[in-house]
């Protein structure tokens, strides 16, 4: 019989799969394979600096293949660009990173 545990696992494989969702990202020079997500209207202008907008983005990865749960306010380099960690979320061994960046 299969667990939930084991389908939970099928379907985190499925998304993070390259052939389907996922692609191969460089994050702080180690590449894996992960989901990185723009968030919607998420490009705000800042009141306190002009020109400057706050572009948030979302980051799907498996911990495993991350290797660690990075913490809040930490910076991580993604394809060149970098990203603060605003919050991590874990559930079963899949983290969701949101993150922002400021962009001109």
């Amino acid at each position: 019989m299969v667990s939930f545990k084991d389908v939970v696992a099928q379907d985190i494989g499925l998304f993070l799969n390259a052939e389907e969702f996922a692609e191969p990202l460089d994050i702080d020079g180690r590449e894996v394979t992960a989901v990185l997500d723009q968030v919607l209207d998420s490009k705000t202008p800042l009141a306190y600096a002009e020109g400057v907008s706050l572009v948030t983005h979302v980051l799907f990865v498996s911990e495993t293949e991350l290797g660690r749960a990075p913490g809040q306010n930490q910076w991580l380099v993604i394809n060149d660009a970098r990203y603060r960690v605003d919050r991590v979320g874990e559930d079963m061994g899949m983290l969701t990173i949101w993150l922002e960046a400021y962009v001109t």
